[in-house]
């Protein structure tokens, strides 16, 4: 393996801008092991900590997010031992520093042809002016019905399972927007839950990122504009009710029976 410098093949080089959980380490290794990765900048996420109603809403909370943790660990870790065609620089970001002018000189360095944007946050007009057509979303939801924040997780709390897919689109100003490259829904199976569901989002979003950059790289992307625009989830929607209700749903096995119902 080699290191990439900035100043290798600038107009071919790829770029990462992600976070730093095992999902993000995911989206890096993958691309990385097939495509060479400039440099990689990791944001400082900012993660959602709402009030509690109840004890319950308390519960459902620790209980859905010790299940992801579990999840990820079990299931990505041992994805992540797959080679690298190089050693990227990387680039720690602390909280709002992805939009500072110090991250803006950095990424100008590598001059960048595609940008590979997942789990960060908004991208700021005056970077997004600098690389025009360049930065593309993993965008874990289908935004002909939802756009913004945890867009693999609403369809599952409104057993809309037939929604659940990926898709990578161009970043503009407006909120998941931008014309697509892909989109693909996920296949459900008999045996998944909401963790499941959730990690297949990602799996299939990062395929298609692959074949995005892919495209890019011999002239064959293809771009057409979004004709309907789903309902736009804040991260501030993520609350523990709509956890709950979720929970109740899989010890229930409502959820079970609903992809059951689909699958027929």
């Amino acid at each position: 393996m080699s290191t990439t410098k900035p100043t290798e093949a600038r107009q071919h080089n790829i770029v990462v801008m992600t976070g730093k959980d095992l999902r993000h380490q995911y989206f890096i290794k993958k691309l990385n092991y097939k495509f060479r990765i400039a440099a990689v900048f990791i944001d400082t996420p900012v993660y959602p900590s709402p009030p509690h109603a109840t004890e319950e809403e308390h519960l459902a909370w620790n209980w859905f997010f010790d299940r992801r943790q579990l999840f990820e660990k079990t299931t990505i870790t041992p994805k992540l031992s797959i080679k690298s065609k190089n050693v990227p620089n990387y680039y720690y970001l602390k909280k709002g520093e992805i939009n500072s002018p110090k991250t803006r000189a950095t990424l100008k360095q590598y001059m960048p042809g595609f940008i590979a944007v997942f789990g960060v946050g908004i991208i700021d007009e005056i970077t997004l002016s600098l690389y025009p057509n360049s930065i593309f979303n993993l965008h874990v939801g289908l935004p002909k019905f939802y756009r913004g924040s945890s867009c693999n997780f609403w369809p599952i709390h409104n057993c809309d399972l037939t929604n659940l897919g990926a898709t990578i689109h161009q970043v503009e100003k407006g909120i998941d927007t931008g014309k697509i490259s892909a989109e693909n829904h996920i296949h459900l199976k008999p045996n998944d839950n909401e963790q499941s569901l959730l990690w297949k989002t990602l799996e299939i979003g990062t395929k298609l990122m692959e074949e995005t950059i892919k495209n890019w790289q011999t002239g064959k992307l293809c771009l057409r504009k979004q004709k309907q625009k789903g309902q736009l989830y804040r991260m501030s929607d993520f609350k523990p009710s709509a956890i709950l209700k979720v929970k109740k749903m899989v010890e229930s096995g409502e959820l079970r029976i609903q992809i059951e119902s689909i699958q027929k």
